[in-house]
């Protein structure tokens, strides 16, 4: 693991104090060693491209669209990072495989938690995500993170037994290859898709058996490649994500209304 310490700046540093310091007020942060990683791991190195202010709102960040103009990739919200990394309860010396590399900015976290006896491997079927993660994760001092490229679906074999995985991808089950590259005793987080809307539901894993721990709301952009199905994401004005998985197109102004 390298130093995650920021020093590109006082103003960066009292923005992510006061992001962490309402993340705990609102007790979603509930463990130190979470709280640790995200107040030394630099969000706004992650999204260069957003303003200072905007890389420490709670808010997701889009970093990539296609050729719709829809959001295809971003920088998820703090609350929701912070809420699946307390689920996943990562502890130092762990083996962590991440489905859905992003900008790399929670494998950093992941970095830091399991620290130097550990290692974390982030997964990606988007080269050009897995290219921005790896230059980012190089920038700040993680150079330890393996970010591959690869579906999601399949996992990555060559690093298992993880004792914890994480999807940051919706999905509509547990692929097998996640069930068979977790270690017994180990923890599954992943957002699932449940009567339409995005649940996190830590799993844990013993005998061959999962049993759901907790389950929290939460909202991400669909997996691509073996494990995709079909979904709508609607972008609302406030720039917040949402992905209905059901087969009627949603727009925007409804998806505002029933909120």
């Amino acid at each position: 693991m390298g130093d995650h310490t920021d020093t590109s700046g006082n103003e960066a540093h009292k923005l992510r104090t006061r992001l962490v310091g309402g993340l705990r007020t609102s007790g979603v942060l509930r463990s130190e060693s979470v709280e640790t990683a995200m107040l030394a791991v630099p969000r706004h190195r992650f999204i260069p491209e957003a303003p200072l202010r905007a890389a420490y709102a709670d808010d997701v960040y889009v970093t990539k669209r296609n050729s719709d103009g829809e959001a295809v990739s971003s920088a998820s919200q703090p609350a929701i990072v912070a809420e699946m990394l307390e689920q996943l309860d990562v502890r130092p010396g762990h083996r962590v495989l991440e489905i859905g590399a992003g900008t790399g900015y929670n494998a950093a976290l992941l970095d830091a938690l399991v620290g130097p006896e550990g290692a974390v491997t982030t997964v990606d079927i988007d080269a050009d995500a897995v290219d921005r993660a790896r230059r980012a994760l190089d920038d700040v001092g993680c150079e330890r993170v393996q970010a591959v490229r690869g579906d999601g679906e399949l996992g990555w074999p060559e690093g298992a037994p993880y004792d914890r995985v994480i999807a940051t991808v919706g999905t509509w089950d547990l692929p097998p290859a996640w069930w068979d590259q977790l270690a017994d005793g180990g923890r599954l987080v992943a957002p699932l898709s449940i009567r339409g809307c995005e649940h996190s539901v830590a799993f844990d894993y013993r005998g061959g058996v999962m049993r759901s721990r907790s389950i929290v709301s939460c909202g991400f952009m669909p997996m691509r490649g073996l494990g995709s199905h079909e979904g709508h994401t609607v972008e609302l004005s406030s720039g917040r994500i949402l992905t209905f998985h059901v087969d009627e197109e949603v727009e925007a102004a409804g998806a505002e209304g029933a909120l």
